[in-house]
Order: C-alpha cells, then structure tokens, then sequence
C-alpha cells in the first residue's frame, strides 16, 4: 500500500464531501492507496471476487487506505461508523460487549474481510467492536458507495447477504453458549441490514432440559438492576433460593441455587409468564452473602433509602484482648448503640469511610459514598457526648481510652450476618475533641475479574501479557484512595486462579484482606520486621510471586526491583499522579535507570471516577459548555449530539450515580521505552517516545473509551483529566 502518509491522495473526479474517511482515530494514519496494487486485491475479496472488473476499476479510486497501531479501534459499539471497512493486511478481531463491560471474542478477521456493515447500511451505531490484533492496513470504501453498490451491483448485495448471515450464526451461537447478555436486539440489526425494513425476530434461547449441562456463575458475574431484581417476589426469592439477575428481550437469566428445582422453575413461569427462564448455578454461600449485600425487602425490591435494613444488634465484635472489658464497662448503653447504629448506616450505604467530627454543638458524622462525603441523616439523641463515642470505638479498636493527646490507630473486625468487616479506625486530637476516622474494608469485595475493573481491551491484555511472565514488575500507582490495592488484588487473583502451582508472598502494613493461597506478613516496627527485613526472608522462601504492600524506603523499593530483575515476578504499589511521574518516584527511591529499566514491564495509574447507574442511564444532548470542553480535549467529535446521563432513580438514590470505576494511565516498558530509560534521557524524552511508539495510554484516551461504553458522563471524564 505504499509508506504511510499523514496527507491525505486527493479525492477521484466526481467525489464530494460525502466520500470522506471518517474522522482519524488515535493510532490510525491515513496513507496512499497504489491502484496497482489495489485492484488486484479487491478482485480477490469476499465482496468483490464476483464483481465485473470494470466495476471494480471505478470502485479502486474512491478507497480510502488507513494504517492502525495494535489495539486501534476501528469500529466502536454503540457509535455509527459512516463506511465499510475491507481489511487489506494484519488481523482484527470482533467483540462484542457483554455484562460488566466484557468483551467476548467472536470473530478474527483476515486479509479480504469486511466489517462495518450496520452503520454504513443502516446509519444505526454498531452492536460489536472492530479491533486491530496486529498493525493492519484498511480500506475504507464510504457508506454511500457502498450503498450504491448494493443497490446497482447484485453481486455485491449477494456476497454481503451471505456473510452477514454467517455473522448472525456466529453471534447466535455465542449466546448459546455465553447467554443472552451479548444478544439484545443484535440479530435484527444485521439481518435488517441485509433486508432493510424487515425486521426478524430475535432468535430464542431455550431453557435446558434436565439433561442439559447448566453454567456455574456467581452474582458479581452479573451487572444486577434493581428493576430486574424487582421482578420476583422476595417470598419466591427465598423459599426457592434464585435471583433474576439479567433480562436481555423476553429472557430472563435467574440464578439459582438448585437449578434444577422443578417446583421453583414452575412457580416462576407462573408468576412471569412473558419471559423465558434461563438458569443457571451458583452456590448457597454466594446466594446468601447477595441477599445481605442487595439488602432486598420482602416484595423482592432492593431498597435505597435509610432503614433498619441491617440490624444493628446482631454485630459480632472481635475482642481478642480480655482486659478490654474492664474498660467496656465504662461506655454507656447509648453511646454503645449509636456507634453500631453509626456502623449499619455505612454498610447500607457501601460507605467506604465513616469521619465523626467534633463541632462546637457536639460532633456529626458523615459517610464517604462513591468518593463523595454525605451527612447522616438520623437524628443524633440530645445528650450523647463525643467523649462516650470515641471511648466505644477505642475499646473496640483495642486503644488507649486515656490517651487523648496523641493520635491512635486500631483496628476493629466485626461480623454482620454472614459479612466479614475490617473497620480500620484513626483518631486525631483537634481543637474540640478527637475526630476520628474508620475505613470500611470487606474481604467479600476486596477481588473481582479483572475485566469488571478495566474496560480498555489494550490494557487488560497488557497486563495479562505482563502477569504471565515469569519475572518483571508490574507497578500500580495512583493517589491516596484511588483503589490501589483493590486492583492489585484483583490481579493477583488472577494470577493465583490461573498458575495455582506458584508460591505467592505478600508482605503489607497493615493486612487490608485475607487471601486463601497467599501467604501474609504483617510489618511490625515495634519489633524491628519492616519492608526490607520481610522481603530479605521471603527471597529465601523460594517465592515465584512476590508482592510488596507499598514502596515507601530505598532499601525495600531496591530489594523488590532487583527481585524482580532476577527471576520473580513484582507486584507492587506505588504514589504517583502519572506514569512518569511513577518512574520519577522510583528514581527519588535511589533505584538507578538501569535497574528500572530492566525490572519494570508494566506502569499503571489509578483514577476512581463515578459510574453512572445502570437503571436510569439514557443519552441526552448535552450543553454547549460542556461539549465545547469536551471538543477542545478531542475527547468527542464536533458532530456528537447525545452523551450518557443518569439523573437519578431510586436505585441511586436520586444521584444518577452507583459506584466508582478506574481510569487508567498505562505505560508499557518496550524495547524503545527501555533503552530510553536506561540510556538517561529526560523523563520528557521518554514520555514523547512513549507515545511514538504507542507504549503510553493516557488518561484521556481510557476516559474516551470509558464515555462511549456508557460507564461514567461526560463531566466526570473532566474530573479525571484534571491535574
């Protein structure tokens, strides 16, 4: 196809406004197209191996060439792309986009295949992902030609109408055997494209016999909407132990513990007639810890407002030290059920910290819900001193209750039902009494998949590329609060599932969670065991896996690199606003450029936004304001007309908002980014190679993606990109 040109070849004769490439896409160039080696492709092509080459001759001119990086999106679910692409060299692959933003591979595309068929045929936005799997060459034939084709060239409307229909029977099967979450209204969009105006009927997916094999899941599997869940009746939900966890069309996926339970599945089907069951298994542990989490009422509804939804009296509080119910005693009864009271309210509202402050009338508390501070509502009895408050949590916390000059840190591990809590608790003397702050840890949620975490496919194959080797390091940093750890356990999770034959080690201050398969150290200054002391044991434990808390002195951040360098693989946390400013941190750690180099693989940056709600999300037109910003950052094009918003429902609580999200600055260490650090050019020079080279994903870019997935709004994409 010739070098790679940013300029663009001249339109043929004749061509107009309408024959334009769509706008580049990051990591897409437009290049020259060589008629002389077009047309003999094309000849060649699925589409066109049929055509009169004359036809062919006229259609060469009007192609457009476009080179992608690895990883380039070339056509986006959910976004109208205005042409047909013919893959000319490289491969590409189609995924399409299932619960908790999965994408399920479909499809690999090679040389002579096309793509692209609903929006340039239907002007509708494409149901499936077109990636590039490899640096690729494209042509891009418009939309309008190639609706002139189909409609003048019968060859091409044939071979079109037979290779969608391969691509419904590939789709189709993939609900088979994924379920119904791919499908939607996917089928009739690609047949409607074959036969526009004629709409088929979704294709059906039967319940399994008693004969067939049912799937294992488990209910964080599940995107879960309250209006869903509300389709059962609580008193169905527990007499037969199910959850209706998906509704895709007329099928309805419930999740039970018995999926077989025949007496259940009838009783069903009687009270929704409309839908067809669709089963499958999870297990009784996972059914009861869901109805604790979802907080369902006996209607089958998940409530959101304030309530006695968790009992405050049926807390369970570790008390490891039996000289602690001496100063029990002391605490009133009252103060004793505020503070549980205090505990309930931040479990219902999947509070992430409880802050009590003293103020000159008393004190109040607040919750931390979604990375956003909210008062508490209930009324605090008159009378209730800060003093017995802070006297209850110190008892339980296991602190000195005199001590009021100093700032303490604790712990309470508490049990409410079958939920596992750390609360981990910090006071601090201020001017009118002790403010104190707890984390709210639970071990239940501390891991998930990690395609629930990160929704950029480049950087979730980046990072497994990196966690199936055998040694290097892979580095998490982010600001104090971003998920950190949570996302460092989420991968080392998966490291454990997938190689379970390994020795992982991990050595934290302090334990946030328990993990069955790992083995835990504890720092304890008071005895001399810090990073380095623990990390200079565990290379003599003979470890494949070696995770280290945090970097914080220059005698652990060395350790761990040069363990990483010699045959282990790192996983570590780190402070840091941006990639490079994560290499300039490591170097502040007095670990040289050349250990950097040859021991980090992958750099990962943090940012928590918030998730808009699955339940009330629509597409509005946005305002002029923010869609300027919007435009300025080239974070959408002028032409964009609606964006994601949420504006509250019951479900959130009237915030249009459930949950937070990461978005992610990744930088892989490749050979050019390597030699750049450790041949002592300037962080600047690295970064710009970075980017050359395509190692660099910036924020902006993993918010763009995260915008046209309807995860997060548009205003919350600016918060993240704020420095």
């Amino acid at each position: 196809m010739g070098d790679p040109s940013t300029s663009s070849p001249p339109p043929p004769a004749g061509s107009d406004a309408s024959t334009a490439p769509p706008p580049l896409l990051d990591g897409i160039v437009r290049v020259k197209v060589p008629p002389d080696k077009i047309l003999p492709f094309l000849a060649k092509t699925h589409l066109f191996k049929s055509v009169d080459k004359t036809v062919v001759g006229k259609v060469g001119p009007m192609l457009q060439g476009l080179e992608c990086a690895e990883g380039s999106e070339l056509v986006t679910a959910g976004k109208i792309n205005d042409g047909i692409g013919i893959l000319f060299s490289g491969k590409a692959q189609v995924l399409l986009p299932a619960s908790g933003g999965e994408l399920l591979q479909v499809e690999d595309l090679e040389p002579g295949d096309h793509f692209g068929e609903v929006g340039a045929l239907l002007g509708k936005p494409s149901p499936y992902f077109v990636i590039a799997s490899e640096p690729s060459r494209i042509l891009w034939l418009p939309a309008t030609t190639a609706q002139s084709l189909i409609a003048n060239v019968p060859a091409v409307g044939e071979a079109m109408s037979r290779r969608l229909t391969e691509r419904v029977l590939t789709f189709a099967a993939v609900e088979r055997q994924r379920g119904p979450e791919v499908m939607s209204d996917l089928e009739s969009q690609l047949l409607e494209t074959v036969n526009p105006g004629i709409h088929a009927p979704p294709l059906q997916t039967i319940a399994p016999e008693p004969d067939d094999a049912i799937p294992f899941a488990e209910v964080r599997d599940f995107d879960l909407s309250p209006s869903v869940l509300g389709m059962v009746p609580g008193k169905l939900v527990r007499s037969y132990r199910l959850l209706p966890v998906r509704l895709a069309g007329n099928l309805l996926t419930v999740a039970m513990v018995n999926p077989r339970d025949a007496a259940g599945l009838a009783e069903l089907r009687r009270t929704l007639p409309s839908v067809t069951l669709v089963p499958v298994a999870i297990g009784l542990e996972d059914f009861n810890s869901a109805l604790v989490r979802l907080k369902l009422d006996d209607s089958g509804k998940s409530r959101s407002t304030a309530g006695a939804r968790i009992n405050p009296d049926s807390f369970q509080f570790e008390l490891n030290d039996p000289e602690r119910d001496a100063p029990a005693r002391q605490v009133g009864d009252d103060s004793i059920k505020l503070v549980n009271r205090m505990i309930a309210a931040a479990l219902e509202r999947d509070a992430s910290d409880i802050h009590i402050e003293p103020t000159p009338a008393g004190f109040r508390v607040r919750y931390r819900v979604n990375g956003v501070l909210q008062d508490w509502s209930d009324q605090i009895p008159q009378g209730t001193s800060l003093k017995g408050i802070t006297a209850r949590i110190k008892v339980l916390a296991g602190l000195d209750i005199t001590e009021r000059r100093l700032p303490q840190d604790g712990r309470i591990g508490l049990t409410a039902g079958r939920r596992e809590i750390d609360l981990r608790v910090s006071t601090l003397p201020a001017n009118r009494g002790e403010k104190i702050a707890l984390r709210v840890l639970e071990a239940a949620g501390s891991t998930r998949p990690l395609e629930q975490i990160f929704f950029e496919p480049g950087v979730l194959t980046a990072i497994r590329r990196a966690l199936n080797r055998p040694y290097g390091g892979i580095v998490v940093a982010g600001p104090t609060g971003s998920g950190k750890t949570s996302s460092l356990y989420s991968i080392l999770n998966e490291r454990k599932l997938t190689r379970p034959d390994t020795n992982i080690m991990m050595v934290e201050d302090p334990i946030e969670y328990r993990l069955p398969g790992v083995v835990q150290v504890q720092v304890n200054a008071a005895v001399g065991l810090g990073f380095a002391q623990v990390l200079r044991a565990m290379l003599r434990q003979d470890p494949d896996v070696i995770v280290l808390g945090e970097m914080r002195d220059e005698v652990s951040a060395q350790l761990a690199l040069e363990a990483a360098m010699t045959g282990h693989l790192l996983l570590t946390s780190l402070h840091a606003n941006n990639a490079i400013a994560a290499l300039q941190r490591l170097e502040n750690l007095g670990c040289g450029r050349a250990l950097i180099a040859q021991s980090i693989h992958l750099v990962l940056v943090q940012r928590l936004v918030r998730k808009l709600c699955s339940a009330c999300r629509k597409l509005d037109p946005p305002t002029p304001a923010l869609l300027e910003s919007l435009i300025s950052r080239k974070i959408v094009d002028k032409g964009t007309q609606v964006l994601p918003h949420a504006p509250g429902c019951d479900a959130c609580a009237g915030t249009g908002y459930v949950g937070r999200a990461v978005v992610v600055e990744a930088l892989q260490i490749t050979d050019a980014v390597r030699e750049a650090i450790s041949g002592g050019k300037s962080l600047s020079e690295v970064e710009t190679i970075a980017e050359e080279g395509r190692a660099l994903l910036p924020f902006m870019d993993y918010a763009r993606v995260l915008l046209q997935k309807q995860v997060i709004s548009a205003a919350e994409v600016l918060l993240s990109l704020a420095d």
